[in-house]
């Protein structure tokens, strides 16, 4: 399937599931750029594109 010309989304939640770890990504142009990360233990807090309060712990329990 060609995906050219598909619109992508403008942020992404990366769970990284064997250390724990979530990223979360926004479009810049034609990349993603790196936000914000948690590690376990940690809390990720987002303002945009959402509120949320983000225990990466709690993502996988």
């Amino acid at each position: 399937m060609d995906r050219v010309g598909l619109p992508r989304p403008r942020w992404y939640l990366l769970v990284e599931q064997e250390s724990l770890t979530v990223n979360l990504y926004q479009l810049q142009g034609s990349h993603y750029v790196e936000r914000s990360t948690a590690k376990a233990g940690e809390v990720l807090e987002l303002a945009e594109p959402v509120r949320a309060t983000i225990r990466p712990e709690d993502l996988l329990a």
